[in-house]
């Protein structure tokens, strides 16, 4: 090799070699890994995960529930208190007057009237033509249609809601507003108290 100038190799006024020698001598030497052989030809593998040293039962938190399902329980016991709490409150409603509370059996009376209705409707409708050309019979499916609408939006709203206020007079209904409740105005008012 050709030789290199003096001014080339000082350049830095570090000594690497020197650093590396200095480096080497102070290190520990590196630990071989801990294999198993396990079979006549000498197939090795790591002894760590072989199952031959008991790892997993001196970790810290061996046997111990961890934070994230402890958290999940107390989630789950606090939201059993709540609804403890919010059925013992549903036993109790609140007395609103000029409320009238509907109870189960007429919910589900009203619900099942609406169904009915609903499926007279759909009979109706599917009974009209295919072709609709004619001015009548596009009003009658608009009107169907509509009507339909109305009654799918309804029977969702009164399944959604369990408890239900009927209210006879609008000074009522601005009572009911008042008093943060949810208003629908159908054909007569109703007050549905969210959950």
């Amino acid at each position: 090799m050709a030789d290199l100038p003096e001014e080339l190799v000082v350049a830095g006024g570090k000594d690497f070699i020197q650093q590396n020698i200095l480096h080497v001598q102070r290190s520990s030497p590196k630990e071989p890994k801990q294999r198993s052989v396990d079979t006549r030809r000498g197939d090795t593998r790591d002894l760590k995960y072989s199952g031959l040293i008991p790892i997993y039962v001196h970790k810290k938190n061996y046997g111990k529930v961890p934070r994230f399902i402890a958290a999940d329980a107390r989630a789950a016991a606090m939201g059993v208190e709540t609804t403890e709490r919010r059925d013992l409150d549903e036993d109790k409603m609140p007395e609103i007057p000029s409320c009238r509370y509907i109870d189960k059996e007429e919910r589900k009376a009203l619900l099942d009237g609406m169904k009915d209705k609903w499926g007279d409707l759909m009979e109706q409708f599917q009974r009209l033509p295919l072709n609709v050309a004619v001015a009548h019979v596009q009003k009658r499916k608009s009107r169907l249609e509509r009507e339909l609408q109305q009654l799918e939006k309804d029977i969702a709203l009164i399944e959604r809601y369990p408890h239900m206020y009927v209210y006879d007079v609008l000074d009522d209904v601005k009572q009911c507003e008042q008093r943060h409740f949810h208003i629908v105005q159908r054909e007569e008012p109703r007050c549905i108290r969210p959950n």
